[in-house]
């Protein structure tokens, strides 16, 4: 009898969701992830044509930074530091 596999985890999450600790990534199985704005944050930013950019980034770079603080590390940076990759440290 075959047994369906559980869902594989996504490899997106939001600023907001890892500030808040909605997301914890802990126990998260991949060692790549992408972060970006909540989807509500990206149409306030693109309606305020960038008005509002500096202080997402900073959320985004204070998720950042939390997460470096759990064993992850970041890769890269796009879209004006609205979008980060990140890897997790591995271990050694």
């Amino acid at each position: 009898m075959n047994h369906p596999l559980p869902p594989r985890p996504g490899r997106i999450f939001s600023s907001d969701d890892i500030l808040s600790g909605r997301i914890r990534l802990h126990t998260y199985p991949f060692r790549y992830i992408c972060l970006n704005q909540s989807t509500g944050d990206r149409f306030r930013t693109v309606a305020a044509l960038g008005s509002s950019i500096p202080n997402e980034m900073d959320k985004m770079f204070s998720a950042v930074e939390l997460l470096e603080s759990q064993g992850w590390e970041l890769v890269a940076v796009e879209q004006m530091g609205l979008v980060v990759f990140m890897r997790r440290r591995l271990p050694g």
